[in-house]
């Protein structure tokens, strides 16, 4: 019998689309995770970013008769998430502002030494995400939290191989900066570096 993440993408959509809902479920896990760290980042609200990989997913089941096969399923529903957290931040900004979960009860979750460094670490790249034009930090997201090649970022974001390097490119150039506002010698060449190659 083989192992859960040996299993094709391929077979578990057949599966799922032939009517097995526990295929679709095992999908599910498999992404769930990189998932929830890009809507987290996109959103910085836990339980809307919960609410988006949600949405995302089920639509992605809802809709996953739609889905050509000739296409990564991975970018395939990143771009269905990606879709799901803009239409939530666009009926977030036109809503009251209301006051924020505060932050001692979402760090009650975890050991507070470990979970104080991480929280602040994810909190500043978050806030930093933010700052960036949307295509720069959606494309960072991708590569980074999703692990998407170059092509797929290009399938996603609907622009060219090109293109979504320039973006990914352009944002951590940026992020750089903001980390590091002394010049630095060789910025591009570091920013290639952290961009990873193009597979």
């Amino acid at each position: 019998m083989s192992e859960p993440n040996s299993i094709p993408d391929g077979s578990l959509i057949a599966a799922a689309l032939a009517g097995d809902e526990a295929a679709f479920a095992q999908l599910a896990r498999r992404y769930q995770g990189p998932l929830q760290h890009a809507a987290r980042s996109r959103l910085t609200d836990r339980q809307l970013a919960e609410d988006a990989v949600q949405e995302a997913l089920l639509n992605a089941f809802r809709w996953l008769h739609t889905y050509d096969s000739r296409y990564s399923f991975r970018t395939w529903l990143w771009t269905i998430l990606l879709n799901q957290c803009t239409r939530i931040a666009q009926r977030r900004s036109k809503l009251p502002a209301t006051t924020e979960e505060p932050k001692e009860e979402r760090q009650a979750e975890a050991s507070p030494v470990e979970l104080l460094l991480a929280r602040e670490s994810a909190d500043r790249l978050h806030a930093l995400l933010a700052r960036l034009p949307d295509t720069q930090a959606d494309a960072l997201r991708l590569r980074f939290f999703g692990g998407l090649k170059f092509e797929e970022i290009a399938q996603a974001m609907e622009c060219s191989v090109s293109g979504a390097k320039n973006r990914v490119r352009l944002g951590l150039t940026q992020l750089a900066a903001w980390l590091n506002p002394k010049p630095l010698a060789n910025t591009g060449e570091r920013t290639a570096d952290l961009a990873g190659d193009s597979r």
